[in-house]
C-alpha cells in the first residue's frame, strides 16, 4: 500500500483509539472514524466498511477497511466481548504503531 495509505490508517486507529480510550462504544467510535475520513466523498473503502459496519459489527468492519488481518481479527473479538476500553485502546494504539513503523 502507498505511504498515504499507512497514513490514513495511522490516523483513523489513533482516532479510534482515543475515542475508545473515552469510553465511546466501539462501533459509534468506528462509525465516527468511517464518516470523518470519509467526508467529501474520498475513500470508497471507508464507505465500505462502514456498510459491513451495519451489517456485521465491529470486527469484521475493521477487516473490509484493511484495518488489521485475520489473526489480529480474533484478538480483537476476544477484547470487544471484554468491554475493556483501556485494553482495547491499547491494541488499537499498538496497531497504529505496527502501521508507523512499518511505513519507515
Amino acid at each position: 500500500m502507498a505511504r498515504n495509505g499507512h497514513e490514513e490508517k495511522i490516523r483513523l486507529l489513533r482516532s479510534l483509539a482515543f475515542r475508545i480510550h473515552r469510553k465511546e462504544p466501539a462501533d459509534e467510535a468506528l462509525r465516527d472514524c468511517f464518516e470523518a475520513e470519509g467526508r467529501g466523498g474520498r475513500h470508497r473503502q471507508w464507505r465500505q466498511a462502514g456498510q459491513v459496519l451495519e451489517s456485521d459489527g465491529f470486527v469484521p468492519a475493521l477487516l473490509a477497511a484493511e484495518l488489521i488481518g485475520t489473526e489480529a481479527a480474533i484478538v480483537m473479538a476476544v477484547l470487544e466481548k471484554a468491554k475493556d476500553h483501556r485494553l482495547m485502546s491499547d491494541a488499537i494504539t499498538s496497531l497504529a504503531d505496527h502501521w508507523e513503523t512499518s511505513d519507515s
